[in-house]
């Protein structure tokens, strides 16, 4: 019986980390962020914020994993202010790609692209994840896909590691590999089209976790 239980816990730890792998090497807001980052400000600040988005991540990921979603899904009011705030985020994001794509030279984009500080982006990249309400959900589906939703601590705490280490890896690659001279020479080439893409991303991201509904 205890093969059996370990077994299938391992089983579906595995599913989880495929899921999540696929999931955070996708293109979405998170990796938006990262890759436009590390080409407008350097590595160190893309790094930052790449740590930042993760803690985000998991952070959400133990609130899923300790059962405290339940909460949110019958909350409408804090789902709702979540979505807002989300929402808002995203849209002040899109806000400074635009108002950098529309201001010519070089300084106004080391302007408009914001502060170089670690702690800064760090932040940055914490408040994108937290302010998500999707987050949460996504996380306890995941874990519900992978059939831990009900396993011991143990194992969640586990694939809650894992997936951090997972997050690590792809995000800060990203990071490192969009920080690179030739990168930064090509952002430099085409700053104001490629920050036009990005704040229009940004806020259809944001149009889209304003109409996002609770089924």
């Amino acid at each position: 019986m205890i093969t059996s239980a370990l077994s299938e816990n391992l089983s579906g730890l595995l599913v989880i980390l495929t899921i999540f792998t696929v999931g955070v090497a996708s293109p979405g807001p998170a990796t938006l962020m990262i890759l436009g980052t590390a080409m407008a400000r350097g590595r160190a600040p893309a790094v930052a914020l790449s740590l930042g988005v993760v803690l985000g991540s998991m952070a959400w990921a133990t609130v899923a994993a300790l059962g405290f979603v339940a909460a949110l899904k019958t909350s409408a009011t804090l789902f709702t202010l979540l979505k807002v705030a989300g929402g808002l985020y995203l849209f002040f994001l899109a806000f400074k790609a635009w108002r950098s794509a529309l201001t010519p030279g070089v300084e106004a984009r080391l302007r408009a692209s914001g502060s170089n500080r670690p702690l800064s982006c760090f932040v940055q990249g914490l408040l994108l994840h937290l302010t998500n309400p999707k987050a949460p959900l996504v996380w306890m589906a995941t874990l519900s896909v992978g059939g831990l939703n009900t396993a011991p601590l143990p194992f969640l705490a586990t694939a809650i590691l894992l997936c951090a280490l997972i997050g690590i890896t792809v995000f800060v690659g990203y990071a490192l590999l969009f920080s690179t001279r030739r990168a930064s020479r090509m952002y430099l080439a085409a700053r104001r089209p490629i920050d036009a893409v990005i704040g229009t991303l940004f806020g259809a991201a944001a149009i889209r976790l304003f109409s996002y509904r609770l089924t």
